[in-house]
């Protein structure tokens, strides 16, 4: 049934949807340039600063929107998608990311622009806009399906992660739950300071030790490394040597693994990091959509596509094999903690986007966010028991509900984007 209707819903209105606005958003912001390139280098990085009243450093904000992204999306996801749509789907996975960073860059700038003060705090993105633009009740219900994409999205399938690695080092399906609830609800209780102070250590330290593995395995087998883009473009137009030539229900089947494994990675379009990025502490709004932009070439262009190429040199669709192949028995735990801490990062990341939501609905109530953060925490359980493969299909269907009012939203404040400079 899950299959069924994320089938219906990434069907191919919602591609053409997706792609049409990257694409507009893409030319109108012209951020491919060279000199737009440059300024985009200029003002990420080295622009760490010191966190005023309530804020985030703008570094925060976008390793929490990093926390959210890079993760089970960018690395087991990669091979799920390999796995049903072949090595084509990193294709269209490069083609819905690349314009993406367009559409990425819009909804950071848009989610900036007008922000409210919430307790001494600044807030902004999709319901505070579509708030601001009449559509009180389309706001209310993009909080709704952020809220529930936080228990599918940002809970359910990373704690699926998490529970594996501890399972490898035997630990029962018991501890793995009490594990999952008690360091989840650690991190959650201490509200989003924690959860980014968290993110800006984490991410970047993790991120930095499986990018290294991965292109040391590449250096190594890059003898393969022609045949296996050539796999990629080969595919990627639905022509297989299994099917005698092409096959259009395979081209449909690729397409929509790439776009979908590229929005759970990297999330353009669904208006969940820029909560993260509209709370962080920057007078810019430009500057701060320009993380947006990173975010989605560091995302796909640098973890997702390592993955891939690795994972394709050896013809698996399993992560931790090439971690194995490299660093043998160690490499198989190694691989397994770095998934548990990214996952880590995605669950209290996506616990960070629900409160901002939560700030919308309830403003001050401190009982309603006591609710949630232990209903979140517990929700860890089922992640540990679920199956995988529903776990999947839940969180596609989540995204692409989230995505919808969001990407209206866009289209309303089109005029607001201009190009980067």
């Amino acid at each position: 049934m899950f299959e069924a209707l994320k089938n219906a819903v990434w069907g191919l209105p919602t591609t053409v949807l997706l792609l049409v606005l990257g694409i507009y958003f893409t030319h109108k912001s012209k951020f491919y340039r060279p000199k737009a390139l440059l300024s985009v280098l200029r003002d990420t990085v080295g622009s760490l600063k010191k966190v005023k009243n309530d804020g985030i450093s703008p570094f925060a904000a976008v390793a929490t929107a990093l926390g959210g992204t890079v993760g089970v999306g960018s690395i087991v996801g990669v091979g799920y998608a390999l796995s049903v749509g072949g090595a084509g789907s990193i294709f269209w996975m490069w083609v819905c990311s690349f314009f993406g960073m367009g559409l990425k860059y819009a909804e950071v700038r848009i989610a900036l622009n007008k922000r409210v003060k919430i307790n001494n705090s600044s807030f902004g993105g999709a319901p505070f806009r579509l708030r601001g633009e009449g559509y009180r009740l389309l706001a209310c219900l993009f909080c709704f399906l952020c809220i529930a994409a936080s228990f599918g999205t940002g809970n359910l399938t990373q704690v699926g992660a998490i529970s594996g690695f501890l399972k490898n080092i035997g630990c029962s399906q018991a501890v793995c739950a009490v594990v999952c609830v008690s360091i989840i609800a650690a991190a959650v209780f201490g509200g989003r300071k924690r959860i980014s102070g968290i993110n800006a250590f984490i991410v970047p330290a993790s991120s930095a030790v499986y990018i290294a593995v991965c292109l040391v395995f590449l250096a190594i087998n890059i003898d393969r490394l022609p045949s296996v883009f050539s796999e990629i473009f080969g595919s990627a137009f639905g022509f297989s040597s299994v099917a005698g030539g092409f096959s259009g229900a395979l081209l449909s089947t690729v397409i929509r693994e790439g776009f979908a494994r590229s929005m759970f990675s990297n999330e353009a379009g669904m208006g969940s990091s820029p909560l993260a990025h509209a709370t962080s502490d920057t007078d810019s709004p430009e500057k701060q959509a320009k993380w947006g932009i990173f975010e989605i070439f560091f995302d796909t262009f640098v973890v997702s596509t390592v993955t891939a190429l690795c994972l394709l040199s050896v013809a698996s669709t399993e992560p931790s094999e090439v971690f194995s192949l490299l660093l043998g028995a160690g490499g198989k735990w190694l691989f397994g903690a770095l998934t548990a801490v990214f996952a880590f990062a995605s669950v209290i990341s996506w616990c960070y986007y629900a409160e901002c939501c939560l700030s919308f609905l309830f403003k001050k109530s401190r009982l309603a966010f006591f609710i949630y953060r232990a209903l979140f925490s517990l929700c860890a359980v089922l992640g540990v028991f679920a199956s995988e493969g529903v776990l999947w299909a839940l969180a596609d269907i989540l995204n692409a509900l989230m995505m919808l009012p969001n990407l209206f939203l866009l289209y309303k404040c089109r005029n607001e984007i201009e190009r980067v400079v």
